[in-house]
């Protein structure tokens, strides 16, 4: 009997130089890494020399989720609708409604700080209330990356 083999793909848009730290947290085995920004950091190509799987999509983050195959995971923090921030709400309705297509059909996480999730949206995904593209997001029961303020959310199937 073979074991299947597990595989993760982490979308980080809006990443700005923040790459050391999501590889650190979740390692590199098994991972592939995109990173996505509009603009293009000098320290991208530091992390090249890594041994982790990892590609960079210096774009737009709307631009960069029609270039996705399937991701499992989306790792998001740190950004802001002010100067220097992206001004995307990534955790908004209309950016996830496009995005979880591209989520596996087994579902998945997203690990987030909250960054620009307005009004009540962060409240509705903890309580379930968000629903897209035959994916719920809810709020999980491990909260393994609290210590690093980071909420952890389901993605699964309807």
């Amino acid at each position: 009997m073979q074991l299947k083999k597990i595989h993760n793909t982490i979308f980080y848009p809006c990443c700005g130089r923040d790459l050391n730290f999501p590889i650190n947290l979740f390692g590199n085995e098994n991972i592939d890494y995109i990173f996505c920004d509009i603009k293009k950091y000098n320290n991208w190509e530091s992390v090249k020399k890594l041994d982790v799987s990892l590609s960079f999509l210096q774009m737009d983050a709307w631009q960069a989720v029609d270039k996705l195959t399937e991701i499992n995971k989306l790792f998001y923090r740190r950004d802001g609708m002010s100067e220097g921030g992206s001004g995307i709400e990534v955790l908004g309705n209309e950016f996830l409604k496009i995005l979880l297509t591209r989520f596996s059909p087994e579902g998945g996480q997203i690990i987030t700080d909250g960054s620009n999730a307005w009004g009540d949206q962060l409240e509705k995904l903890k309580y379930g209330l968000v629903s897209h593209s035959g994916f719920n997001i809810s709020l999980s029961d491990s909260q393994k990356y609290a210590r690093d303020g980071l909420i952890t959310f389901n993605v699964k199937k309807q």
